[in-house]
């Protein structure tokens, strides 16, 4: 199994940073994408959102979405990109149920990305 690309983002236009790192060749493509989207104002891999979940098992975990995304339009979403194998996994989703309220509780939107 070949290992995931891991990497560093350099001077991206809509981010605070000036460096976003990224944890595969997918979140890079779509780091890419997102400096191109004339909808997106800003974006950051590194918001410090951890948002808490209980497992199937029932242990308390702690959540992070990979990207944390303002619209043109002042719309905050986070967005998670998943691959399509592990998204019927029972702690996948618990996980995205839980961010899904933790952003309705803050009029913010979630959005899974797939290749699926």
């Amino acid at each position: 199994m070949p290992a995931s690309e891991h990497g560093d983002f350099e001077n991206p236009k809509k981010s605070a940073y000036s460096v976003e790192r990224y944890d595969s060749g997918w979140e890079k493509q779509y780091m890419t994408m997102l400096e191109r989207d004339k909808t997106v104002a800003k974006w950051t891999k590194q918001h410090g959102i951890v948002i808490e979940y209980i497992t199937e098992a029932g242990n308390k975990r702690g959540y992070r979405p990979d990207f944390l995304i303002q619209k043109i339009d002042n719309m905050i979403e986070l967005h998670e990109m998943k691959g399509g194998q592990f998204l019927d996994s029972p702690d996948t989703v618990r996980k995205h149920e839980r961010a899904r309220i933790w952003c309705k509780q803050r009029g913010m939107k979630f959005v899974v990305l797939t290749k699926k």
